[in-house]
């Protein structure tokens, strides 16, 4: 330990002057507040920012291949081009369209995805999602099979076993002219992901009734789902693909990553987030004016100290860096304290659950938490800038500090 750090701790040891311990407790005290505030609060909104992503990729694939045609002819053809793709997991195929659904009871709008079960489950976690009946049943060859969200099913007023009717607004073409095409179709299942927009709209029938109800060929689909070995690599595959499939003449495919589908809503999390941020941030800028005051007043207690190390030799610059590693200290101990207190916090909660939420409001039953080395460094760097930042001006005054001055003074 060099003398600048020996003298530095020596001035923040408690000694006859309470007065100007307080103010150093406080300054931690302070700084411990702010920080351990901005672990907490960045971990959470990080925790329901990841829960988000399990929830959205859970029910979506990872990317999906359009075609600007409107539509993918020969779609085995292109699947094979995708699968040879390193890093490309699964894909499966998917048509996508808007229907009115109708029961005994009242009717409403759809979204009506046509899934491959056996390649789906491969691409996307709607099996898990599953409340009531079964996925099987869309391949039933007794019914035509329909699995509704849990929303639609209640809007609707129908549950397993009953029967809707589906109606296309493309229509078809008859004797007394354009007619809406119809189809009824048996309820086999029920899911429930937890997302409102998902649940109230989202109906899915098998891919061959689907390409019936809509009178496409066997061979052709709305789009490709696909899923990767790594999720945060999506951007860049969703580009990739597209490259690799448009090197084909006349061909016109583009691939959507689930980031770019829900770019409006993650780009709102990340400006929540930095707003947090920032305004817990004032919280650390008020322990620095605390340390500033603190320096201020030991600076003035200290003068006939300052003027006797000048006196036996101690530079200007050797006073300065005495009184900027008080004030580094003190924003060392209270940084190294919110970190361990924000950490704790967030690890009981993640481990134990202790705050639940209401399950008719929020998509999860607890409050999340995710806690990543990289804001702790953030965090951490952050408030021991502003803590060094506070201890110019005070260190800078002390260093000014004339010995016959300070020695005639006391």
């Amino acid at each position: 330990m060099n003398f600048h750090t020996n003298i530095a701790i020596h001035y923040l040891k408690p000694k006859d002057n309470s007065f100007i311990s307080l103010l150093s407790s406080i300054s931690i005290l302070g700084i411990v507040i702010g920080v351990m505030a901005l672990i907490v609060v960045i971990s959470v909104m990080s925790g329901f920012d990841h829960a988000l992503e399990k929830k959205i990729i859970g029910i979506e694939s990872q990317i999906i291949v359009l075609n600007y045609s409107g539509s993918i002819k020969h779609y085995s053809d292109v699947m094979k081009d995708i699968s040879g793709i390193k890093g490309v997991e699964s894909v499966s195929p998917f048509i996508y369209t808007d229907i009115m659904i109708s029961s005994a009871n009242t009717s409403t709008g759809s979204v009506l995805r046509g899934i491959d079960i056996k390649t789906e489950e491969k691409v996307t976690n709607l099996k898990k999602y599953l409340i009531k009946g079964s996925l099987s049943g869309l391949n039933s060859k007794k019914y035509n099979g329909i699995v509704l969200g849990k929303v639609l099913a209640q809007n609707l007023g129908v549950s397993v076993g009953d029967k809707v009717l589906i109606m296309s607004p493309e229509g078809q073409i008859t004797p007394f002219g354009v007619m809406p095409k119809t189809e009824k179709f048996t309820v086999c299942g029920i899911i429930n992901s937890g997302m409102y927009n998902y649940d109230s709209t989202f109906s899915f029938i098998s891919i061959k009734n689907a390409q019936t109800f809509l009178g496409l060929d066997s061979n052709t689909v709305t789009g490709i789902e696909v899923r990767l070995n790594k999720i945060g690599l999506a951007n860049l595959y969703a580009k990739k693909i597209g490259k690799v499939l448009n090197k084909k003449p006349s061909s016109s495919f583009y691939a959507l990553s689930w980031e770019e589908l829900n770019k409006n809503l993650f780009s709102a999390i990340k400006l929540e987030k930095l707003t947090m941020f920032i305004i817990l941030s004032l919280i650390v800028l008020v322990a620095a004016f605390n340390i500033i005051s603190t320096l201020i007043m030991v600076v003035m207690e200290k003068r006939k100290d300052i003027a006797i190390l000048k006196s036996i030799g101690a530079s200007s610059k050797d006073i300065m860096i005495i009184f900027m590693m008080q004030g580094i200290i003190i924003g060392l101990i209270g940084t190294s304290l919110g970190l361990i207190c924000g950490f704790l916090i967030g690890y009981l909660e993640k481990t134990y659950h202790i705050i639940s939420l209401p399950s008719s409001v929020y998509y999860i039953t607890t409050l999340p938490v995710r806690m990543t080395l990289g804001e702790f460094v953030v965090i951490g760097f952050s408030a021991l800038f502003l803590s060094f930042i506070a201890t110019l001006y005070p260190s800078y005054k002390a260093s000014k500090i004339d010995p016959a001055e300070g020695v005639r003074h006391e």
